[in-house]
């Protein structure tokens, strides 16, 4: 038995979809055509109570209109003088005329009117005129009106001329009293019929009206004996429906008295007629259904064989991939393949870990991204500020503040750790600064590159106080878990459109007071313009930029000669004054070289200038200094640490790609290496020019741009750091023989 079962789980799934779909929607169909057949029945039937109801009070209200009118006419003067006339006149029986012909005319179910006067035993039909008894053409009607009647004001069924009309004759007097004249109306009967009853050969319906012995009064003759049967059981309500079987054949039939006339009216329908249309929509849905199971088998088949398939073939090649012991322990059988393919998964856990993490770096990469270029370029373009609103809670404060954190002593940090390293810990002295911030308000950090990180800090209501204690908190707990000591400086309140990157640049400058005052705190505004109203400069500007410019060639010769004239120039100054120089020279040297060990080791420049008495101690202490550091950046040439160089070189430029002013010569401030040593350095490893590798980033990174967004040709150029628009397109050309446009349209 188990060897008819196949092996391939899609077969068998298809297989036991095809037996499920054929048990369940079949029966399904064919149940839901028979109790939509029923309830139509049911519908059907109601709307023709309805509809026999209305016609019932329709014809109240008609046959007590036509009394109405009737005894209206019959009131009317003219008409009354002639019917109690003892003698003829002619000159009432013209006026009569006249009368009745006018009340003929407004009333359309009146077909003709006979008038009778008793004692002149004159008659009028408003057809034919006046005459005689013995010559009135409707004998029968003659005859009627001087026999004595039963009913009061009913309608009679009446024969003339070969047609049956109701006739309502007035007066009509009970105790059988002879009235002196009489005012017969007969009505239209096809008219009647036509507003009254409502007959359908195509759905098989018919509407007729009976008396109480069963006898048509309206609508057509049928079949006596089914009309008196219809009668007898029709006598009990006033109102109602039932089905009765004549001569083998259901009917459905509803019915309404009227009242005072004691007439029926009835509808029946013949129930073979309805249920053949019915019968005739469940073949055709009983029809569309094997169709579609026809068509959704064969899909079900198809996409059994696309979907499952090749969970079959995965089975198969894990077996073969991890052996023997995934296959299923029987051989004859079905396969388990989902356990097959379940254990296979199970040994690509980790695997698929590990990618999960790589993405969500991605995505943290991309936000960090984003608002460095934030930061560099002070304003938000309309993609990157979408971004950002979705990704971080910055937005959600009323004022932003930026923090720089500058990590003391870089020299050492930067030889104690790799560059890998280095990356780690900026990222891990981020997070601690994030977590804590993040108990208060929002804030982000981002790797600016170098010695230092920003801080973007956004909230309501900050106080400054609370935010500085804040931040000095920072700064305990990152010497704590890192042991790296960082200065900190922090900007006032800003609005989100302001210039980020003037407020970015002004509080780093507010972190390189830690190097002249020594003092470990958070470095505000104030603290800077204290600072800047204490120092006077040198005489000739030119010289420290002459002796900055020989630092960075090389030239110790000339490195000397240049500390000689500023230290002469010092020495015809008071020592105030010449104390407030020096804080400047250095201040001003370690900002440009970040690289002087010797001023990094000790606390401040305050407490430098306090271990001399003399300027010449100071002179030659300075000039040891950039001695050693010129020597430090002349002997780093080998292999590992040209490598490091070259990937600091390249991590720097992929970083500061979008900024326009990118140079050579910002590039190698930043390693602190000469701009002739690193062009060199940067062609023997990539054998090409960095400003080549520059611009070749800067295409690469236009191109990709071109091809996953939707920016504008302008936005994409000013994010990939081109200067301006022309630049940009003459770049672009030159390196790919099309424009953007072209390009984008290409892809």
């Amino acid at each position: 038995m188990k060897r008819l079962i196949p092996k391939q789980k899609y077969v068998r799934i298809f297989l036991v979809l095809c037996i499920l779909f054929s048990v369940v929607s079949i029966p399904f169909v064919y149940l839901i055509s028979r109790q939509f057949s029923a309830y139509a029945m049911k519908q059907i039937d109601k709307a023709s109570q309805t509809e026999v109801v209305h016609s019932q009070e329709n014809a109240k209200f008609l046959f007590k209109k036509m009394i109405a009118y009737g005894l209206n006419m019959y009131q009317n003067k003219s008409i009354n003088l002639w019917l109690t006339d003892m003698t003829e006149n002619s000159a009432h029986q013209v006026d009569a005329i006249e009368s009745a012909t006018n009340y003929m005319s407004t009333e359309p179910f009146i077909a003709n009117v006979y008038l009778f006067n008793m004692r002149t035993e004159n008659a009028i039909n408003l057809k034919y005129g006046i005459s005689s008894f013995e010559r009135f053409s409707d004998q029968e009607m003659l005859a009627i009106i001087q026999q004595p009647r039963k009913s009061y004001l009913n309608f009679i069924v009446h024969e003339t001329m070969g047609r049956k009309m109701l006739s309502l004759i007035i007066p009509t007097v009970p105790s059988g009293q002879r009235s002196f004249g009489y005012l017969v109306m007969l009505m239209d009967n096809k008219l009647l019929e036509q507003y009254l009853l409502k007959d359908d050969q195509q759905l098989g319906t018919k509407s007729f009206v009976l008396d109480g012995d069963g006898q048509t009064v309206l609508g057509a003759n049928g079949s006596e004996d089914l009309y008196a049967e219809l009668a007898q059981k029709s006598q009990q309500f006033t109102a109602g429906s039932f089905k009765h079987t004549y001569k083998g054949e259901l009917l459905s039939v509803q019915y309404a008295h009227i009242e005072p006339q004691g007439w029926t009216l009835y509808n029946t329908a013949k129930y073979k007629q309805i249920l053949a249309d019915f019968n005739s929509f469940r073949n055709r849905m009983l029809l569309i259904a094997a169709l579609f199971a026809v068509l959704l088998l064969g899909i079900l088949f198809w996409n059994s064989r696309r979907t499952y398939r090749p969970y079959a073939q995965l089975a198969d090649q894990l077996e073969m991939k991890f052996g023997l012991k995934l296959k299923s322990e029987t051989k004859d059988g079905p396969r388990e393949e989902y356990k097959v393919i379940r254990y296979g998964i199970e040994l690509l856990t980790n695997q698929v870990d590990q990618l999960d993490i790589s993405m969500r770096e991605h995505k943290s990469l991309i936000k960090t991204e984003y608002l460095r270029q934030w930061i560099v370029q002070g304003k938000l373009i309309a993609p990157v500020e979408r971004y950002l609103h979705e990704e971080t809670a910055l937005f959600r404060g009323e004022k932003l503040h930026l923090s720089v954190l500058r990590i003391n002593e870089y020299s050492i940090f930067q030889e104690r750790y790799n560059f890998a390293s280095r990356k780690l810990m900026k990222y891990a002295i981020g997070n601690i600064a994030e977590e804590i911030l993040n108990r208060h308000w929002q804030a982000e950090s981002v790797d600016m590159g170098g010695d230092h990180l920003a801080l973007l800090i956004s909230g309501s209501d900050i106080s400054m106080k609370e935010l500085v204690e804040v931040m000095q908190d920072v700064g305990k707990q990152i010497d704590k878990w890192t042991r790296v000591r960082v200065t900190v400086a922090l900007s006032g309140a800003n609005s989100f459109g302001d210039d980020l990157r003037g407020i970015y640049d002004y509080v780093h400058e507010l972190t390189m007071l830690k190097f002249i005052s020594g003092e470990d705190k958070v470095y505000l505004e104030q603290d800077f313009e204290a600072y800047m109203q204490r120092v006077q400069p040198l005489p000739d500007d030119n010289m420290l930029e002459e002796l900055i410019k020989r630092i960075r060639m090389g030239k110790a010769d000339e490195v000397t000669k240049s500390l000689d004239q500023i230290f002469g120039h010092l020495q015809t100054m008071h020592y105030a004054e010449s104390k407030f120089q020096l804080s400047l020279i250095l201040y001003t040297l370690f900002k440009t070289f970040n690289k002087l060990p010797s001023v990094e080791s000790v606390e401040g420049i305050e407490n430098i200038l306090e271990r001399f008495d003399t300027l010449s101690g100071i002179r030659g202490w300075l000039g040891q200094g950039l001695k050693e550091m010129m020597d430090d950046l002349s002997n780093k040439k080998g292999s590992s640490r040209r490598d490091e160089i070259v990937t600091e070189i390249v991590d720097y430029v992929k970083t500061h790609l979008h900024e326009p002013m990118l140079t050579i010569e910002e590039i190698s401030e930043h390693v602190s290496l000469s701009t002739r040593y690193i062009r060199q350095l940067f062609k023997e490893v990539f054998e090409t020019t960095l400003s080549d590798y520059i611009m070749e980033q800067r295409i690469s990174r236009v191109k990709g741009l071109l091809e996953t967004t939707d920016w504008t040709v302008t936005d994409i150029g000013e994010r990939s750091g081109f200067q301006t628009k022309s630049n940009f397109f003459t770049a672009f050309k030159k390196a790919t023989g099309m424009t953007p446009s072209q390009y984008r349209e290409r892809q």
